[in-house]
């Protein structure tokens, strides 16, 4: 297990990480051999699996951010980033982020003092909030576009999160939206839509951007 701790210490460099790890107590020295070597080894598969399920995707630079010198920007960047990686705005439509946010403080609220966490004051909350639900993920409000794709595009897109309005991207800039989401789909399932699925996807949000939802 001191191995794992390392590598997820080493890994994600978060400090709630070593909170969350101070309460895995070491096992003493086993006498049953082999038997408990294979249950060590799928404990460790499974803590790792936890850890990685419950991170956020890669993160944006501070001057991604939208507006990146006002208050809110600057409290993101300040308190979340103690953490985990600065995520997008765009990472939640405005109805998901109270409830993302809401998770993120009774986390932080319990970390010990020790690890010299910033805490955001109740003010500073109130600014954040109102940052992230004015530069949300547009999703889409009325009846998608039809056309080849759409359904591939409702089901994949929708297992994690609102669909994003169509116009909420160029034509040109929607195939790196889509990849990068593939790339946030292995790291947080474990898993990658089928190239066909994805490709599907793509034509039609490229088609959608231009004409729009009817």
């Amino acid at each position: 297990m001191q191995s794992v701790r390392h590598a997820l210490a080493t890994s994600l460099g978060l400090p709630l990480v070593f909170v969350w790890l101070t309460g895995c107590a070491e096992s003493p020295p086993s006498q049953e051999g082999a038997g408990r070597t294979e249950q060590v080894g799928v404990a460790d598969d499974l803590l790792l699996a936890s850890a990685k399920v419950a991170l956020p995707p890669p993160g944006i630079g501070p001057a991604d951010l939208p507006d990146p010198d006002s208050d809110g920007a600057q409290h993101v960047r300040q308190y979340c980033t103690a953490c985990h990686a600065l995520a997008s705005p765009q990472s939640h439509s405005a109805t998901d982020w109270p409830t993302v946010l809401r998770r993120m403080w009774l986390r932080i609220d319990r970390v010990p003092a020790r690890f010299s966490v910033p805490v955001p004051t109740a003010a500073e909350r109130v600014v954040m909030l109102r940052y992230l639900l004015d530069n949300a993920l547009s999703v889409s409000r009325a009846e998608l576009p039809s056309g080849p794709g759409r359904n591939v595009y409702t089901a994949m897109c929708g297992r994690c999160h609102e669909l994003p309005d169509p116009r909420q991207h160029s034509r040109d800039d929607w195939p790196a939206v889509v990849i990068r989401m593939r790339e946030h789909s292995v790291q947080m399932l474990g898993e990658s839509p089928p190239q066909s699925e994805i490709q599907a996807v793509i034509l039609y949000l490229e088609r959608a951007s231009r004409l729009g939802a009817t």
